[in-house]
């Protein structure tokens, strides 16, 4: 029969978990953990998951103690013992922060540990006791009847856990829920990941993609509002990125054609997920908006720069608004490492030939990216004829007719576009008459 330790296990390392081979460093984990908003160390568990086991006697219990005492403030602690060979030492969130050891300050990012720097530490200290939006409890909701089941094992397949453990043991491992006056009480995290329907509960967490025919707000070419879990709507308004962006085509005879975007989708997908990832959701007067413009893209969430940081400090620094949010996406695999999205973008953007991007950060945070210089040959495609042929790439086939109906255009307007695509041996027909069918080439 499978045990809560084996659930853990398969979750891994996160915001609130540490696994200890050996009971090394403890006092760094421990004011680590107790800095930001407690959490739990393993002690007997490699990081790659495997048991070695530890021998737990008295003396190492009474050893940690006097480690979590040394602290300062001292670092209030409990144990759980597993099989007689893994220790587990549950770190409270601490009250009087910022706590310290004998080798600094450290805080719980991720599932890292990291040393904080002098102006972390007074950060930290003014703002010791701040509610966290992510962490609170959502006391409209009511599980089981307002649960996602389908959201939930989405979840649990990108992130990889495929323990037969019951739901609610997986929910309250994660810290997205947790028991209250009998009843099963859900985190908004927990809200905002595995809600049947979010929005109902947060009704401003969502994402608004808008493409404009000209330089300004005036002209809507298209428009749509995202709306369910983080995940789904990231992926959605990264569809109607590709479908809304110019983009040349490199045929140099290869299987696959190489596509050049106007802006780089990698690029693109960061900034969606750090604006979902760290926008201020207390902010409930708006929501993520993307803006496709002729001559711009822009992306802006309400919120302007955690506190405590500068633009200067973007990449170098990692602050993180809703550590909860992010520790979710971190496992679902939506997230690479944490703190690396500013820097990705700036690698996608020079490898894909466009100027830096602009930052600007007030109320509001606004990640600007400039077009491509176009220094490669490529088959250059109007906005309208990539998106048929994105369209194409997702259904498999079209008629004039279907793409006329969802471009907007007449039927021999869309026709002349799929020519255009089949001139550049992008589309190919199939079919005669009104069995026409237009489907990708494929190379061989």
């Amino acid at each position: 029969m499978r045990t809560r330790l084996d659930l853990i296990i398969a979750e891994g390392e996160g915001q609130k978990t540490e696994f200890k081979e050996r009971p090394n460093r403890l006092a760094r984990e421990m004011v680590a953990f107790a800095n930001a908003s407690g959490g739990t160390i393993f002690i007997g568990i490699a990081d790659s998951g495997a048991i070695p086991g530890i021998a737990i006697s008295n003396e190492l219990v009474s050893r940690i103690q006097d480690s979590a005492r040394n602290c300062d403030p001292p670092v209030r602690i409990s144990f759980h013992k597993h099989a007689g060979k893994v220790l587990e030492v549950c770190v409270a969130e601490g009250n009087e922060k910022p706590y310290q050891c004998a080798d600094g300050f450290f805080l719980r990012n991720g599932p890292n540990t990291q040393k904080l720097t002098r102006r972390e530490i007074v950060e930290i200290a003014v703002a010791a006791g701040t509610q966290r939006f992510d962490e609170t409890l959502n006391t409209r909701f009511e599980y089981p009847r307002d649960f996602d089941e389908g959201a939930f094992s989405r979840f649990l397949e990108l992130s990889g856990i495929n323990l037969p453990a019951d739901t609610e043991s997986i929910l309250r491992s994660l810290d997205v829920a947790e028991r209250q006056g009998g009843h099963l009480r859900m985190r908004q995290a927990g809200v905002l990941f595995f809600a049947k329907e979010p929005q109902y509960f947060l009704k401003e967490s969502l994402i608004t993609c808008v493409r404009y025919e000209g330089a300004d707000r005036f002209g809507v070419i298209d428009r749509a509002e995202f709306m369910g879990t983080p995940t789904v709507m990231i992926e959605e308004a990264l569809k109607f990125v590709k479908r809304n962006t110019s983009v040349a085509y490199e045929i140099d005879g290869a299987a696959q054609h190489r596509e050049l975007y106007t802006y780089p989708l990698a690029a693109v997908r960061e900034a969606i997920i750090n604006a979902v990832m760290h926008r201020d959701y207390f902010y409930d007067g708006s929501h993520v908006y993307v803006h496709i413009f002729s001559d711009r893209f822009e992306i802006e969430n309400p919120g302007g720069l955690a506190s405590g940081l500068t633009i200067e400090d973007l990449g170098k620094r990692t602050v993180r608004r809703n550590r909860m949010i992010a520790d979710l996406l971190y496992r679902a695999k939506f997230v690479e490492r944490i703190g690396s999205g500013i820097r990705r973008m700036e690698s996608a953007l020079e490898a894909n030939g466009n100027p830096p991007m602009e930052i600007a950060a007030t109320n509001f945070f606004v990640v600007k990216f400039l077009p491509r210089v176009e220094a490669r040959q490529g088959v250059p495609l109007s906005s309208r004829q990539n998106r048929i042929y994105q369209i194409v790439k997702e259904r498999g086939e079209i008629s004039k007719a279907a793409a006329a109906g969802l471009v907007g255009v007449s039927g021999d307007t869309a026709l002349r576009d799929i020519k255009v695509l089949i001139q550049h041996g992008l589309l190919t027909q199939e079919g005669r008459g009104k069995a026409t069918r237009y489907v990708l080439l494929r190379r061989v």
